[in-house]
């Protein structure tokens, strides 16, 4: 992964952390089949984020990433 999907990543992971966390303090009849589904969620989003970018990054870049030598003199 680039470090510009690193930063993304990070930026949308903390605030669903502080979002779960609140959450959990929130529940007061402590249901956990809601928050269990939201963790899923939560956790098959990631998943497909980091193929997805993965494999368009794989697709998208060429193989060697140093421009060719220009021929003007």
């Amino acid at each position: 992964m680039q470090t510009n999907s690193l930063i993304f990543f990070g930026l949308l992971a903390i605030p669903l952390i502080a979002f779960l966390i609140w959450v959990i303090k929130q529940d007061k009849k402590k249901n956990y089949l809601g928050l269990v589904l939201l963790v899923v969620g939560a956790v098959i989003a990631a998943y497909t984020i980091v193929r997805l970018d993965s494999s368009f990054v794989k697709e998208k870049m060429p193989a060697a990433a140093a421009p060719k030598a220009s021929s003007f003199r």
